[in-house]
């Protein structure tokens, strides 16, 4: 067993992280779009903030091992170089586009009571940058997968990150539209509570 061996290992095994990670993210940010209580979404927060344990790791070993390997047989190749960037595109876009918006609405989350309504907070857990922010990770990942495997030249390296990036994006619309569904059904399936609940108080008024 060698150092380049062990280094492989680690490499795979946070890229796999990484992704791992990118999905739960997804499950989380479509769950705090459609929360219908404030409770529900200060606990997908929670939830997602752990996710730190696993993501920040990935991209570690991801970005030191790929630093490493390229190293040693990086020389006169595109993708690795282009691989590399857009790992670190994908750590800048997190940390500068969810991560602030998510600390944000932990912070307003902590000075809300939990009886406050979900629609004043509407504006923030329904911001379209959350989507955009992970689409283009999730496509950048994908397109580094993609050189991982093929190693293409610098065009066909190019070609692999953009269409990576366009299908993530397509996969936040979906996303969107999805979440926004969900929250109209449940939106109407409480107001028919509701009127249900007030009938009810009126039928027992009238018995009376």
């Amino acid at each position: 067993m060698t150092i380049y061996s062990i280094v492989l290992f680690i490499h795979v095994v946070s890229a796999i992280g990484l992704f791992i990670s990118l999905a739960a993210e997804g499950a989380i940010i479509f769950r705090i779009r459609s929360a219908h209580s404030v409770e529900a979404l200060r606990f997908f927060i929670r939830v997602f903030q752990r996710l730190r344990l696993v993501a920040i790791p990935s991209f570690l070993g991801v970005l030191v091992g790929g630093m490493y390997l390229a190293s040693k047989w990086g020389r006169g190749v595109f993708w690795i170089p282009l691989a590399l960037g857009a790992t670190l595109l994908i750590l800048l876009i997190g940390g500068l586009v969810t991560g602030i918006r998510i600390a944000r609405l932990k912070k307003v989350l902590s000075s809300t009571e939990n009886d406050a309504s979900i629609e004043a907070l509407s504006a923030m857990t329904k911001d379209t940058a959350l989507l955009l922010s992970y689409g283009l990770r999730v496509g950048l990942g994908l397109g580094i997968l993609f050189l991982m495997t093929a190693k293409p030249e610098l065009l066909g390296s190019l070609g692999a990150l953009a269409a990576g990036c366009g299908a993530g994006l397509l996969g936040a619309a979906w996303m969107r539209q999805a979440s926004n569904r969900i929250g109209k059904v449940h939106c109407l399936w409480s107001q028919a509570r509701s009127l249900k609940a007030g009938q009810k108080a009126r039928f027992e008024e009238a018995q009376l």
